[in-house]
């Protein structure tokens, strides 16, 4: 099954908000056409070049075409409008003004293009204070509140949070747009800030603690977010998220120390999971981490040991998923691990033309 089969998408982004929003909509059988400038994304020349790209590029372009355009030129601006008189989605991530200085305006737009539904990935929005202001991942994440939230000193994370997050929000956005074209009968112009992306994702735990109007801010939700602790063991570490009273008890009594648990159950309970903590730590030094993984497991107590992406990939339930498949691409060594999307359509995946990311095509000089 493929749920976007027949669905023409035009994307005209760079780096990673824009093609990620792209990638989903291809990974759900979406024709995918990738606008390139004659250099291409400058996303394929971010880390070390594989064939024509970047490992990032090809992790976020799979299952595309593409076709190389300078749009800064009449003659690629006139085949752009082209692509888009048969497209039903545009996503853009270009600031507000580049678009205005090719012609493209949500009324022109509207007006031109009336089926197409164009989705707007920007930093701030469309106007505004800041809308001209260039934005990348580590910038909106400085800008959504996350960073010093549960921690004494900013934490950042190891990926592009709010670049997959706004891309997130983007598909979603793109999938409301059709529903509400099948109703209307006409597209629409749709705008994804990247800085409101992240206050909603945040909204559910982090945000929390800041959303009593005109009072103080709960803090004390920010330490709960960020309360999934990496626990040493005699090798390795462990995550261990007990989340009932009934697992707690058992994960102590596992460990041997079930007689901490009284003084657990009767401490405040903004610090029940300090004294926890406290308790456990030292009997984790015994014995490894995927060892403790096995003994949790058999109490029926949500643990974990933290794994390398190598282990990830080599997992019995990751192969039993089919998370990845091999597809052969010409332009490597060997094949590409091609992960797919994360639903399933009746106990089947969502298929695709199983295409490897594109080459970069040669552009003859003028």
């Amino acid at each position: 099954m493929a749920p976007l089969e027949g669905l023409t998408v035009v994307e005209a982004a760079n780096y990673l908000a824009g093609p990620m929003a792209g990638l989903m909509m291809a990974d759900l059988g979406a024709d995918v056409i990738k606008v390139e400038p004659p250099r291409g994304d400058p996303y394929r020349r971010v880390g070390r070049a594989y064939g024509s790209s970047s490992l990032q590029f090809r992790a976020a372009n799979q299952n595309k075409r593409n076709v190389v355009l300078d749009l800064k030129s009449e003659d690629g601006l006139a085949a752009f409008h082209e692509l888009l008189r048969d497209a039903d989605v545009l996503i853009t991530n270009w600031r507000p003004a580049v678009a205005e200085r090719m012609g493209l305006t949500a009324e022109s737009v509207r007006a031109d293009f009336p089926q197409l539904i164009w989705v707007r990935v920007s930093g701030y929005g469309p106007d505004g204070p800041r809308s001209e202001l260039p934005a990348y991942d580590g910038i909106v994440q400085a800008r959504s509140g996350s960073q010093l939230s549960g921690t004494a000193e900013p934490m950042n994370t190891n990926n592009n949070v709010a670049d997959k997050v706004s891309a997130m929000f983007a598909a979603q956005t793109i999938t409301a747009a059709l529903h509400q074209r099948t109703r209307t009968g006409t597209g629409t112009v749709c705008d994804v800030a990247m800085v409101d992306a992240m206050a909603y994702f945040y909204a559910a735990d982090i945000g929390a603690g800041h959303r009593i109007a005109d009072t103080e801010p709960d803090l004390a939700v920010g330490d709960t977010a960020a309360g999934s602790l990496m626990l040493e063991t005699a090798e390795g570490y462990l995550t261990l998220s007990p989340v009932s009273g009934a697992q707690l008890r058992r994960s102590l009594e596992a460990a041997g120390i079930g007689e901490t648990f009284s003084a657990v159950m009767e401490a405040d309970r903004s610090d029940t999971m300090d004294v926890y903590f406290s308790a456990i730590r030292p009997a984790l030094l015994a014995r490894s981490a995927l060892e403790w993984e096995a003994i949790f497991e058999e109490a029926d107590v949500p643990a974990a040991a933290i794994r390398t992406f190598r282990q990830h990939l080599e997992d019995p339930q990751t192969i039993h998923n089919g998370t990845y498949k091999r597809v052969p691409d010409p332009s490597l060594d060997g094949d590409w691990l091609m992960v797919r999307y994360p639903a399933w359509f009746d106990g089947e995946p969502a298929e695709t033309a199983e295409l490897p990311p594109p080459d970069l095509p040669e552009v003859p000089r003028q």
